[in-house]
């Protein structure tokens, strides 16, 4: 598995490599034209939570969208930016992206982010995990 840094500070945010892209910064570069505003502002939340934590970050912007499977979302209007924490606590990987259509977060949404996070675990166990350059 690839990942590239976000943002370092107190706490690394990093998000998934797939491809020769970054799945996130996709999602937020071609979200819909009523939505550029808050993809615009969602990567302020990022640099939040690299300086500070969740500490920052009230629920309305940063809560767990899968409590059993660890599975938290970043939220800024409809938008939705899906990751989960490391065991350590210090790295937060940034999985992919989602418009919310309803009131529950989509199960398929977070399917795709346990299955990231499956892989990222067996990566870094594995000793595999790689880091690109910072985009």
């Amino acid at each position: 598995m690839r990942l590239v840094a976000l943002g370092e500070k107190r706490f690394k945010v990093a998000a998934v490599v797939e491809g020769d892209e970054v799945p996130v910064l996709r999602f937020l570069q071609d979200a819909p034209s009523d939505m550029q505003g808050s993809a615009r502002g969602m990567p302020a939340l990022f640099d939040r939570y690299a300086t500070e934590g969740r500490r920052l970050l009230s629920t309305e912007v940063f809560h767990e969208a899968n409590k059993e499977q660890g599975i938290w979302e970043f939220i800024k209007g409809r938008l939705r930016v899906l990751c989960f924490v490391d065991t350590d606590g210090t790295l937060l990987v940034l999985t992919h992206g989602a418009v919310k259509k309803s009131r529950k977060a989509d199960p398929m949404e977070i399917a795709r982010a346990v299955r990231i996070k499956d892989a990222f675990l067996v990566a870094r166990r594995q000793g595999t995990l790689q880091w690109e350059p910072t985009k």
